[in-house]
């Protein structure tokens, strides 16, 4: 009786490690649990490794009629690999974060024929502008949909940024029937989302500012805090600048309280007397301050 390969039988890829041969179950959707090692002398063996070293992409390259690249992003360097349509690896390669990274970025996506599309979880800055100014098709992965595709291949929490971009790259070759890729902004849309992104970043520094004056002054002056509406206002900076301490604070009346108001443009309907109460209580200090 003739007998079949396993690749036949169940649909498995052989995948070297460097002491056994291992099996990786590839099928046309991502799987929530990983397919496990087949054949002899796997008891209790680790999940199939996965190569992550540099190759040669003059291999298999020319061949490919279709190449999926997985991106792992990052603050200062990009980690990038190129699989063809039957998920061998073409590329691995570390790009930095700057313009001969980007230019090389380039010639790794455009050095080929085949169709590209790219992977990489997240959906808009620098790279993800490149990426579109290069024209390739581009999806933006969930980080849980990523998280849960490892799986596949490792069950251990250790990660790697060539993994992680294999498992983008790989993931992609399965599902992007499934997925709708990005689709370019046009230049004024482009230009609305980098204004936006700014605002939110002075929002996120504006408000990380505020936390840090906040804790200072309910550890050493938190009369300022319960004076006025919010601590944001430009009456309770100066008030803040004009009586620093709790001592100086103390010596505030309702005539010296009433030039404060006048000398700075307060528009609130509180009156100076009102202020004076609000600002009694809360004069305390600590020991040493």
């Amino acid at each position: 009786m003739q007998t079949r390969p396993l690749e036949a039988v169940a649909g498995f890829a052989s995948v070297s490690g460097s002491s056994a041969h291992l099996w990786v179950e590839r099928r046309d959707e991502v799987p929530t649990r990983p397919a496990m090692p087949q054949g002899s002398g796997m008891q209790g063996a680790t999940l199939a490794h996965v190569t992550t070293s540099t190759i040669d992409p003059t291999l298999t390259e020319a061949a490919a009629t279709e190449v999926f690249a997985g991106i792992d992003w990052g603050g200062s360097f990009h980690q990038i690999c190129l699989i063809d349509e039957d998920g061998k690896v073409l590329r691995q390669q570390r790009v930095p974060h700057d313009a001969a990274g980007f230019d090389e970025l380039d010639r790794l996506l455009t050095c080929h024929r085949a169709r590209l599309r790219v992977a990489i979880e997240r959906a808009e800055g620098l790279l993800v502008e490149h990426l579109h100014l290069l024209g390739v098709e581009i999806f933006c992965v969930s980080p849980k949909i990523s998280a849960r595709a490892r799986e596949r291949y490792r069950m251990a929490a250790a990660k790697s940024d060539a993994f992680d971009a294999f498992v983008l790259a790989d993931t992609l070759r399965h599902e992007h029937r499934h997925w709708r890729a990005l689709t370019p902004p046009s230049p004024v849309l482009a230009e609305l989302r980098a204004i936006s992104r700014d605002r939110d970043r002075i929002v996120i520094a504006q408000q990380a500012t505020e936390n840090r004056l906040r804790a200072v002054l309910e550890a050493y002056h938190p009369a300022p805090l319960h004076l006025f509406s919010t601590l944001d206002r430009d009456i309770t900076l100066d008030f803040i600048t004009d009586y620093p301490t709790p001592e100086q604070a103390g010596r505030v009346g309702t005539a010296r309280m009433d030039g404060f108001c006048r000398r700075h443009g307060y528009s609130g309907r509180t009156q100076p007397e009102v202020l004076v109460e609000r600002l009694r209580p809360h004069l305390l200090s600590a020991a040493g301050t």
